[in-house]
């Protein structure tokens, strides 16, 4: 393995010599000096801190992820086209030698435009805060939910799949559900209709949320309680209710009157008194106090949360840097096999493929959430096979996609979510680690196949 620094040098050199590195480089700089003065925020600080990291920050991410898939492809391909790497070969160099070199060669350069693009996002977004005419108040509320890292805590999940299949089963048995439609698409259906239903208060109604906290509450420290409100009735401006806080054997322990309009997310800081000291569960209930018969829903994915300290937002905001560089070395070895193997326009293609898939994850996922498509009436067993081929594709894709979905980073940023240490540490170690290696195996066997001295 001695000829792998070598190699990475040449290959870094090789970047800068083609102008590419310094190319995107300017063009990240207009992104990040330019695009904010395009874009409108809500006039907010806090919607200008948000549109700094998830739009100037994500389209630099976005740009720097092509110009990995470029850079990456280019890095064999583009060398075997223009003969400089059969030199090479002539040479005692193996070929998983070359590959990690170029890899190597590539995550160091895209790596260390991601950490520039984060480091002027950064002081920009400090600039902002201290020069920005704030209330007390403001920088208050700024500190303790945006620039900070605060680590969530979700209600416990509610189990309602026993629910779900007994209302699919009366609605089959009552004739409401055409013969071929599959029962699997039936029960997340009602599953669905439950959750928005656990989730919305009519008036008068309470609805429970129960949490188990990480630590016993301490006295005189602080939580927040977060909601996302999903809409109301029509032509409820606002939703007058409480929210109480309620420990084991004890009702009513803190409660916190709220009339707002019933959008958005709203937040809700809570002193631990004496009452709440040493508390390792509670459950939050909101009454809607609503005279009319107004209802109100909330999110049903994390619609209601509890949020403690968890740490700087300088650190939060290089942990997120951290996992973006891991998703682009997935890219970069996702391209340098693709030159192994294929001419350059080819490899960029399949790389690309390959990306796209990743972004339109979630829609795979929807259509395996589906189930197994049933045979419909009428259908030939060739349609069918055909549809259950499709299926078991989308399966496959969706394993391969599985490493890449983590929740976004810089969303969370954004909003003084944690990402925590422990989760970059098992992202990087236990998914991302694991797949390049994978990747390479697979580069580098196809690559020590591949006739070199035909490339034209």
């Amino acid at each position: 393995m001695r000829s792998i620094f070598p190699i990475y040098k040449l290959t870094l050199r090789s970047i800068f010599r083609e102008r590419v590195a310094l190319s995107m480089l300017a063009l990240l700089a207009l992104v990040l000096l330019l695009l904010p003065a395009g874009l409108e925020t809500d006039g907010t600080i806090q919607g200008a801190l948000r549109m700094h990291i998830r739009y100037s920050l994500g389209f630099s991410s976005f740009l720097i992820a092509a110009m990995t898939l470029w850079v990456s492809c280019a890095s064999i391909a583009g060398d075997l086209s223009s003969k400089r790497l059969q030199m090479l070969l002539t040479k005692s160099v193996h070929r998983a030698e070359i590959w990690w070199g170029k890899w190597l060669a590539v995550v160091t350069l895209v790596s260390g435009l991601m950490f520039v693009c984060g480091g002027v996002t950064y002081l920009r977004i400090q600039q902002m805060v201290q020069t920005a005419a704030l209330s007390p108040e403001e920088k208050t509320e700024l500190a303790s939910q945006y620039i900070t890292a605060r680590r969530p805590v979700d209600a416990d999940y509610i189990d309602l799949s026993e629910e779900a299949n007994a209302m699919a089963d009366a609605q089959i048995e009552a004739g409401a559900v055409p013969e071929n439609f599959p029962r699997e698409n039936l029960v997340a259906q009602m599953e669905h209709y439950l959750r928005v239903s656990h989730n919305a208060a009519s008036a008068g109604q309470i609805i429970p949320y129960d949490f188990q906290l990480p630590n016993p509450l301490v006295l005189g420290s602080t939580f927040q309680i977060s909601y996302e409100y999903d809409g109301a009735s029509m032509g409820n401006s606002t939703a007058p209710g409480a929210w109480h806080i309620d420990l084991p054997g004890k009702e009513g322990v803190q409660v916190f009157e709220t009339e707002e309009n019933p959008y958005g997310t709203k937040v809700i800081e809570v002193t631990v008194d004496e009452a709440l000291a040493g508390a390792t569960a509670l459950t939050l209930r909101f009454e809607n106090r609503s005279e009319e018969s107004g209802r109100v829903f909330f999110k049903t994915d994390q619609g209601v949360r509890l949020f403690f300290g968890g740490g700087s937002f300088f650190l939060n905001l290089f942990r997120a840097l951290l996992l973006l560089c891991g998703m682009l070395g997935l890219l970069a070895a996702i391209g340098v096999s693709a030159g192994s193997v294929f001419s350059l326009p080819v490899a960029c293609y399949v790389s690309a493929v390959v990306l796209l898939m990743q972004s339109f994850s979630g829609t795979v996922e929807e259509v395996v959430a589906g189930g197994v498509p049933a045979i419909e009436h009428e259908e030939n067993q060739l349609s069918h096979s055909i549809k259950v081929f499709q299926y078991k594709v989308f399966q496959g894709v969706l394993v391969v996609l599985k490493p890449l979905e983590i929740e976004s980073p810089l969303g969370r940023v954004s909003k003084g979510v944690l990402v925590s240490p422990s989760e970059t540490f098992s992202v990087f170690f236990l998914r991302f680690a694991p797949v390049v290696l994978l990747i390479s195996g697979v580069g580098v066997f196809l690559f020590s196949r591949r006739e070199i001295g035909a490339a034209a």
